[in-house]
């Protein structure tokens, strides 16, 4: 591979088959159920790195089940949660989990933004297949199929207003592991996303976002997908909405490589086992 070619690939394998371009990466008709809710403080806490913590007393969470039609990653699903936190005197949403269906938009998150993203098994319904339909739209997430994660319901009882949705910016944990025994990680850092979505409109004027009766629970009490640690005590509003979207180029807000004291305490933690 010549010089040239070797500079101009983005993303793993090098060449022609790289997974994915450079953003911007286009959305469009994205379809979006969001539940607020409200979880435990020192379960919240204990999923957030150093220096972010929660913007409110009673931490309010954000879960999501999301429907991708088109995308330049392809058509997928996701579900994640969001938490409102705070790093710095910013707001942001961190976003401790987040499952998707697609290889490509998994591979393109963890690597550009430090989405954590795995792979799992999502399904929208309101009904059919033999089963009667419903006014209430269900997202269910397993991993591995057949063990729930998570499950959303909600049915559009109203029109919305959109101020009612925070318009913060999206606060991700990047971390690659160094390939060399006992050593920091390559890359430890938190990015920020801002991102701009407008909502559909409907033949009326009126934005394609809905508000009404919500549920979300987390079903599972698992180890390897501990989402059942930002299990809602009290579920605060539903939304259904419509929306385009681009994604671009992330922020670095903070380096963690860079707190040296971090290390350090690391570095003496790993001799003292060592000498045991």
């Amino acid at each position: 591979m010549d010089q040239a070619a070797f500079r101009e690939s983005f993303s793993q394998p090098i060449g022609s088959g790289g997974a994915y371009g450079p953003p911007p990466y286009l959305y469009r008709g994205v379809e979006d159920i969001v539940v607020a809710y409200e979880a435990d403080r020192g379960c919240v806490e204990s999923l957030l790195p150093p220096g972010v913590e929660p913007a409110d007393e009673v931490p309010v969470c954000l879960a999501w089940g999301r429907w991708i039609p088109f995308s330049t990653f392809g058509p997928y699903n996701e579900a994640y949660v969001m938490v409102r936190v705070i790093l710095d005197g910013q707001r942001y949403l961190y976003q401790p989990f987040i499952f998707t269906d697609n290889e490509i938009p998994l591979v393109a998150g963890r690597e550009i933004w430090g989405f954590a993203k795995k792979l799992a098994t999502m399904k929208r319904s309101s009904g059919g297949s033999g089963q009667p339909f419903g006014e209430q739209m269900l997202f269910t997430t397993e991993r591995p199929a057949g063990q729930r994660i998570m499950t959303m319901s909600i049915v559009c009882d109203a029109l919305a207003d959109p101020d009612e949705l925070d318009a913060l910016p999206v606060l991700s944990m990047r971390l690659i592991p160094n390939a060399e025994e006992g050593k920091p990680p390559s890359v430890c850092e938190l990015v920020r996303l801002d991102v701009n979505a407008p909502l559909h409109v409907s033949a009326d004027g009126a934005p394609m976002l809905f508000t009404g009766r919500a549920s979300v629970s987390m079903d599972a009490v698992s180890p390897v997908d501990p989402w059942h640690l930002l299990a809602p005590t009290k579920v605060l509003q539903g939304w259904f909405g419509v929306y385009d979207f681009d994604l671009n180029n992330g922020v670095v807000v903070k380096d963690y490589l860079q707190d040296f004291e971090l290390w350090a305490a690391h570095a003496a933690a790993g001799a003292g086992a060592g000498a045991g």
